[in-house]
């Protein structure tokens, strides 16, 4: 995993914000990947409680760098992770 540094100007045209980035080619897991970029924000039940992130790693490692992402909930915040392996957040979600 390699972190970009947050900043809270730089989002896209969709309001996604870079908080990381997620090598597949690496020896550290997307579930870990995620929960460092969420920096303690993550429910106090483990993140594979929240959400199973395997089949999405699986899914983005076998696309290579198409234009593809999956997308999911996690504390909160709408968590989008690409095929090129940037993990981007939103604001949190309203409950």
């Amino acid at each position: 995993m390699h972190n970009t540094a947050r900043d809270g100007n730089c989002h896209d045209a969709g309001g996604w914000e870079t908080v990381a980035h997620h090598d597949f080619g690496g020896t550290t897991e997307l579930d870990a990947t995620i929960a460092e970029a969420l920096g303690g924000q993550c429910p106090e039940q483990p993140l594979y409680d929240a959400v199973d992130v395997e089949p999405a790693e699986r899914f983005l490692a076998s696309v290579g760098d198409a234009d593809a992402s999956v997308v999911f909930r996690v504390a909160g915040h709408a968590v989008r992770v690409t095929a090129d392996g940037r993990v981007q957040l939103r604001q949190p979600l309203s409950e």
